[in-house]
């Protein structure tokens, strides 16, 4: 099969257009790159509809074949094009965005703009057995530069628009909070709880703060600011798993 050449072909364009949030919203869908994202998402059983990859890529038709999706070799010029990264490896694929699940576990609450930062703490919430609930005023949880940097923990967390009522919730401050290694001393085990992160530059709306059960902050150097966002929930995340294997299981019916 020839490759397509033009960034104009109409396949090409759909694709192009999940750049934008309107579009992906609109749509159901988004882009993700790379063999290793495209082998998640088909294995979670994500819908694929097409495949785009340089003629020679090595992963591309079987990823499609396996993901049941058709298989459309392009130019590098019209693969840059449809990545999200500046060099592209491929393929470069349109998934289904799945339905927002509620959540089982206890919570990483994501309130920031930076897709690094809040596809690290998708990732982190995977990796600590958490979930996940995305703030209206955050990123696109379903942004290409988001689901490259969970590195496929979009399709092992359980992503829920907001945190039921009944939750607990643990606002993260840079300064003057209990320190998260002290859960044990003031979480309720029978409550499933949310830890609350906000954006890099100016941390959580007042607000959220205001209406927390509990705030924490984690001790560092007093010439020290603050943590990057990413790296602070992932902190208080990981004291929470801690907390929460020691404590036994969350009350039944949560």
């Amino acid at each position: 099969m020839e490759p397509i050449r033009s960034v104009r072909n109409t396949r090409v364009a759909a694709a192009a257009g999940l750049h934008r949030t309107r579009m992906r919203r609109r749509r159901g869908e988004t882009l993700l790159e790379g063999p290793h994202l495209l082998e998640a998402a088909v294995a979670a059983g994500i819908p694929v509809s097409v495949v785009f990859g340089l003629p020679d890529d090595p992963h591309g038709p079987d990823l499609a074949a396996a993901g049941g999706a058709d298989w459309v070799p392009v130019t590098e010029t019209v693969l840059r094009h449809l990545a999200p990264t500046e060099h592209p490896r491929g393929p470069v694929a349109v998934i289904r965005i799945p339905r927002p699940s509620p959540p089982s576990r206890d919570l990483l609450a994501v309130a920031v703009r930076d897709p690094g930062n809040a596809g690290t703490l998708i990732r982190t919430a995977a990796a600590f057995e958490l979930d996940v609930a995305v703030d209206a005023g955050a990123v696109d949880p379903w942004s290409p530069k988001v689901l490259r940097a969970g590195a496929g923990a979009h399709f092992r967390v359980a992503l829920a628009r907001s945190i039921p009522a009944s939750w607990g919730r643990i606002a993260t401050v840079p300064r003057g909070g209990r320190a998260p290694d002290t859960f044990g001393e003031f979480l309720d085990p029978r409550r499933r709880w949310a830890i609350l992160v906000g954006d890099e530059a100016h941390g959580l709306a007042s607000e959220l703060v205001a209406t927390a059960d509990v705030t924490v902050s984690i001790p560092m150097e007093r010439s020290v600011e603050s943590l990057n966002a990413a790296v602070a929930g992932s902190l208080v995340a990981y004291e929470l798993r801690r907390w929460r294997s020691r404590a036994g299981n969350p009350a039944a019916g949560d």
